[in-house]
């Protein structure tokens, strides 16, 4: 792996003496947490300044989901396995997360999901939510279809790119 390091300090100010480290020790500690997230990384860019940590991955598919880190434990109601059909179609629609957060199956608790497996969908029309920095992000149908297949569960912290639901699509 080729990994990008950029240390950018023209000298120590109160901000790393603020955090107890010097630029050496902060870039130290960055290249260890990088070395323990999954992933391939294309740059780490450590500042001094305000002490600024970038880091970019290349963006590639996420592990299957037996490789991710487990969710909390949901509530005995929502405790069931994510819901599948018998058979996968050929021509299937897969509606991924767009981002990390927390999948939400309706817009409130207690509330009916927006859609259950065996629902008919049309192309815009909203699937979940994921929320994000208490921002509620919605995920919408691509295309007009059925709902074949859901792979996660109401609560559960999804990655960027962790399949959401599968769509049949009409026609």
């Amino acid at each position: 792996m080729t990994t990008e390091v950029t240390t950018t300090a023209t000298e120590e100010g109160p901000d790393t003496a603020a955090a107890g480290m010097t630029v050496e020790e902060l870039r130290a500690h960055t290249l260890r947490l990088a070395g323990e997230l999954p992933g391939t990384l294309r740059r780490i860019t450590v500042r001094a300044g305000a002490l600024s940590v970038d880091v970019e991955w290349e963006n590639t598919p996420v592990p299957p989901a037996s490789a991710a880190p487990a969710a909390p434990a949901a509530p005995a109601a929502a405790a069931a396995a994510p819901v599948e059909t018998d058979t996968a179609p050929a021509d299937l629609v897969r509606v991924s997360a767009p981002l990390v957060g927390t999948y939400y199956q309706a817009s409130s608790p207690g509330a009916e999901p927006f859609v259950k497996v065996g629902d008919t969908v049309e192309a815009g029309q909203q699937l979940a939510i994921i929320e994000a920095m208490k921002l509620l992000n919605s995920i919408t149908a691509e295309v007009k279809g059925t709902v074949h297949a859901i792979h996660v569960q109401d609560g559960d912290v999804v990655e960027y790119a962790q399949p959401l639901i599968d769509l049949v699509p009409a026609g």
